[in-house]
C-alpha cells in the first residue's frame, strides 16, 4: 500500500546539482578526463575547445561517467581492474514528438482517460513495444522499441510503416500514424541500441583511491527500469562506507574492510580513501552485479524473444528461474 513516485530525470539532476552547490561543491564544466596518475593521485583533464590541460589532485576519485566511462577504461588499461564484460542489447529504439496524447488517440479511446498519463503499447507478433510520455509543453514523447534491424528495415521501405504502426498503436488515429511515420523515416532520426550491460571485476581500485558508481561500474538494460535506482543506491552505500571508516556512529555490518581503525584520523587522507574504497567494494559489488544479471538474463530480458522459437525459449527461461528460486 505504499505510494509510487515518478521523478523526471531532468528535475532530479537539477535538484542534485543545486544541493551540491549549496554544500560548497565547485562545478567545472567543459573538461574531459584523459589520464589518472594513480601513484601521485592526480587526474588530468583537457578542454575539447581550447586544448588546455589541467591537473587536479584527489583523495577519492568517484567515477560517475556512465556506460562509456573513461574512468573505468583507464583503470582497465592500467591493469587495476580485470577485463570488463560488455553485452549490448539487441533491441533498438527511435523517438518522436507528437501532439498531446488526446489528439493521437481515436475519439473512443479518450473517453474516461485521466488528464495526465503514461501510455504503453506492445505488439507480440513483432516483439515491438512503445512508451508515450507527457511533456511539460503539452506534447507527447513517443519511444518506439523494436528488435535490432527492424527500424532500419522500415526506413529503407516506407511501406512497412503503415501495417507496423497500426499493429503497435491500434487505438491511434490515421493522422497520428502518418505523423509518427514521417518522423521515424527522417534521415537524422537514427535507431539507437537499447542499452549495454557491464560486469566489472571490481567497483574501482582502492589502492588508487578510485571508485565506480552507477553505469560506470554496473550498467544494465533499461527494461526493468533499475539503472537510476541502482546508481542512487550505490551513492547511498558509498556514504555508508565513508561513515563506516571515518564516522563516529556505530559500525555498519560489512563484507569489506570490516573494522574501522581507532586511530583513523592519524592516517593520511590517501589511506582513509583506500579504506573507504575497500569498504564500498565489499558492501556493493555483489549486489550491483546481481541487478545486472537480473536485467540481462531475467524477466526483463528481451534478447531471446525475437529469435526463432524465441517465445518458447523465453518462457522456458522464466519457468526455470522460478523453479530454481
Amino acid at each position: 500500500n505504499e505510494p509510487t513516485y515518478v521523478i523526471r530525470r531532468q528535475k532530479l539532476t537539477a535538484g542534485l546539482l543545486r544541493i551540491a552547490e549549496e554544500a560548497g561543491a565547485e562545478v567545472v564544466c567543459g573538461e574531459r578526463l584523459v589520464d589518472i596518475d594513480v601513484n601521485k593521485r592526480v587526474a588530468t583533464f583537457t578542454s575539447p575547445k581550447t586544448g588546455k590541460e589541467t591537473k587536479r589532485s584527489y583523495d577519492l576519485l568517484v567515477g560517475t561517467d556512465g556506460v562509456k566511462s573513461v574512468t573505468r577504461t583507464l583503470l582497465e588499461a592500467k591493469g587495476l581492474i580485470g577485463t570488463v564484460r560488455k553485452e549490448d542489447d539487441d533491441m533498438e529504439y527511435q523517438v518522436a514528438i507528437l501532439p498531446s496524447w488526446r489528439m493521437t488517440l481515436s475519439p473512443a479511446a479518450v473517453i474516461g482517460a485521466p488528464d495526465v498519463s503514461i501510455h504503453t503499447y506492445a505488439d507480440r507478433k513483432s516483439n515491438s513495444s512503445a512508451l508515450v510520455f507527457p511533456l511539460d509543453d503539452g506534447n507527447s514523447l513517443v519511444c518506439v522499441i523494436c528488435p535490432g534491424g527492424r527500424l532500419g528495415s522500415m526506413k529503407n521501405d516506407n511501406d512497412q510503416y503503415g501495417p507496423s504502426l497500426q499493429a503497435l498503436f491500434p487505438n491511434w488515429s490515421h493522422a497520428s500514424w502518418q505523423s509518427l511515420a514521417t518522423q521515424l523515416a527522417a534521415k537524422d532520426n537514427v535507431p539507437t541500441t537499447g542499452g549495454t550491460c557491464i560486469w566489472t571485476s571490481a567497483l574501482g581500485a582502492p589502492e588508487a583511491g578510485v571508485v565506480l558508481v552507477g553505469d560506470s561500474g554496473h550498467a544494465m538494460f533499461p527494461s526493468l527500469g533499475q539503472g537510476c535506482n541502482a546508481a542512487l543506491e550505490s551513492v547511498a552505500v558509498l556514504t555508508d562506507a565513508v561513515e563506516a571508516v571515518c564516522g563516529t556512529g556505530t559500525m555498519i555490518p560489512s563484507a569489506g574492510a570490516g573494522v574501522r581503525e581507532v586511530d583513523i584520523w592519524s592516517k593520511t587522507t590517501g589511506e582513509r580513501a583506500r579504506l573507504v574504497a575497500e569498504e564500498y567494494q565489499g558492501l556493493r559489488h555483489e549486489d550491483a552485479l546481481a541487478v545486472v544479471d537480473l536485467t540481462f538474463g531475467g524477466i526483463g530480458s528481451r534478447r531471446t524473444r525475437g529469435a526463432p522459437n524465441g517465445k518458447f525459449l523465453y518462457m522456458t527461461q522464466v519457468t526455470l528461474m522460478m523453479l530454481l528460486n
